[in-house]
């Protein structure tokens, strides 16, 4: 029951952050290890997406501050109260991991997202989350063989690969949806970041969507064989012809299908 109030103490913090901001969950899952809210992130507002990741963390730190405080000087000490202060410290220490799907991984994917961009960035979580779950797998199997029979290590590093199953397509979903109601961020802001991308002509425009950031505007110069322009594109006008066309063709094709 201690365990579960600082879990609920955990997510409520990310909830509070999200409200204030303007931004309601998607959904809330409970799993018998502990409570998952979902946010869906709404494009038409710009919410601090570090403020709700590092909440979580913060809150059972500042819980166990509390309560230390509290039993060292007004309340008589208990096992309860030491066991519910050492859970929300390791709690908030635990979820600092810097692997999908805890706080510290999401707050590392978002550093890595300002720096490299969507796709990039994801690929490098996954990899040092991958590299985090065979580590754990590994330490809980030989864990198994000293005798210790305590298979929660395992799981967890089970549940990690899990939660990585589906997140790659939703991550090409996502940066398309944002790239393609980018528009009316623009008009409403009236001023974005931009950035340039230099391609060869021979490249087809699914794979430019990879390189694109969803907080930058592009413009895109494409180059033949020469290294010699060839052609400008606006970051709207690939996505015009993706839907136009296909996301297969490549910027030579469409190039000539527009002479």
């Amino acid at each position: 029951m201690l365990t579960y109030i600082a879990l609920i103490v955990h997510e409520a913090s990310h909830i509070f952050v999200s409200l204030v901001q303007g931004e309601k969950p998607h959904k809330l899952r409970v799993f018998p290890i502990g409570l998952n809210a979902v946010f869906c992130k709404n494009i038409y507002k710009d919410t601090n997406n570090f403020l709700i990741n590092i909440s979580g963390p913060l809150s059972n730190i500042l819980i166990s501050l509390l309560c230390f405080l509290l039993s060292t000087y007004y309340l008589p000490r208990s096992d309860n109260m030491s066991f519910f202060i050492l859970t929300n410290v390791f709690l908030a220490v635990f979820n600092m991991i810097p692997i999908i799907p805890l706080d510290g991984g999401k707050i590392f994917r978002d550093i890595l997202i300002s720096q490299i961009g969507l796709f990039k960035a994801h690929k490098y979580t996954r990899r040092v989350t991958k590299g985090m779950g065979l580590f754990i797998i590994l330490v809980g199997i030989i864990q198994l063989h000293g005798n210790i029979f305590n298979f929660s290590l395992i799981f967890l590093g089970s549940y990690i690969f899990y939660c990585l199953k589906y997140e790659e397509s939703e991550v090409y979903f996502m940066n398309i949806k944002n790239l393609v109601y980018k528009r009316s961020r623009f008009l409403r802001k009236g001023v974005y970041p931009g950035r340039e991308l230099v391609v060869i002509k021979t490249m087809r425009l699914g794979d430019i969507v990879k390189d694109m950031d969803f907080d930058r505007f592009h413009i895109i110069y494409v180059l033949d064989e020469d290294m010699r322009l060839a052609k400008i594109f606006t970051e709207q006008e690939i996505i015009d012809n993706m839907s136009k066309f296909d996301s297969e063709i490549s910027f030579e094709e469409l190039i000539n299908a527009m002479a």
